[in-house]
């Protein structure tokens, strides 16, 4: 837990100190490219805060109102970086569409600011890929990358040949931060979708298998990556005692909590011994 904390709060300096970056060169040298590109930054920063905090209180164990944990609150962060995306893809619109047509001079400090800014992004991805701490921030972070460099070169361009060309790459990085907010929204509408691979569902199967049980019915959901909760009914003879089916399914449920499986499971006697009125246990 120490280890994740330190790592938050590492992925917090390294994001404000690249949007920091951004904004003086996207604000010093008049550039629109650049200018797109910090305003995602100070969203990316904004972002990781609430990831972090989200991500701290999915941690806390099961309570009176929450019995099967607090897992999904860190859900909060994901469609908390949606909305700060959103909200600054309406302001560059604005932005861009009030001074369509405007002429303007692009200093150097825009493309000289933004490529030193990939230094902490860099590292920020690199960390978030990782430790895989939430749906959606790595990948909103490597967006940082490429604005980065589709902000250097137009800006650049902006200064040998024209602003149009700067212009131009900003209007080329909102679209992409769209397609972006429309993947992300899909991936988090399935994080929340209850959603369960046939590799999971295989993967409970055979456990309980191994132990001689006989699924009769299974219901298992995706809660966060690689946590997974749900129940099932298994079929045991009853020429097993109550002590020895209790063992088996404690290992099961031990071993599927081992691989992220929060898994019930209720008991039932075989059918062959219910039609023949053997349903107590020894």
């Amino acid at each position: 837990m120490d280890n994740v904390k330190r790592v938050l709060i590492a992925l917090v300096v390294f994001s404000l100190i690249g949007g920091a970056l951004k904004i003086y060169g996207g604000v010093i040298g008049e550039s629109k490219s650049v200018l797109v590109d910090a305003l995602t930054s100070i969203a990316n920063s904004l972002a990781i805060i609430f990831v972090s905090i989200f991500f701290r209180a999915g941690l806390e164990p099961p309570d009176a109102d929450h019995h099967y944990g607090h897992h999904r609150l860190m859900l909060g962060g994901p469609i908390s970086m949606l909305m700060l995306y959103s909200f600054v893809a309406g302001v560059i619109i604005l932005d861009l569409v009030s001074t369509a047509g405007r002429d303007y001079s692009v200093g150097y400090e825009a493309p000289i600011f933004a490529a030193i800014a990939v230094i902490p992004y860099g590292l920020a991805i690199l960390m978030a890929r990782h430790y895989s701490l939430t749906v959606g921030y790595a990948s909103f972070t490597t967006i940082e990358l490429i604005e980065s460099a589709t902000s250097i070169i137009s800006s650049t361009c902006g200064i040998v040949v024209s602003f149009v060309i700067d212009y131009l790459g900003a209007i080329a990085l909102t679209c992409f931060l769209f397609v972006e907010l429309a993947k992300n929204f899909r991936e988090v509408m399935v994080s929340i979708s209850d959603v369960a691979s046939q590799s999971v569902v295989d993967r409970i199967l055979d456990n309980a298998r191994r132990y001689g049980l006989k699924v009769d019915k299974l219901r298992v959901r995706k809660i966060l990556e690689n946590v997974y909760q749900g129940d099932m009914i298994v079929r045991v003879s009853s020429d097993k005692s109550l002590e020895e089916i209790h063992a088996i399914i404690d290992t099961v449920e031990r071993d599927l909590k081992l691989s992220g499986i929060d898994m019930s499971i209720h008991v039932e006697p075989s059918i062959r011994e219910r039609r023949r009125g053997k349903v107590s246990f020894k």
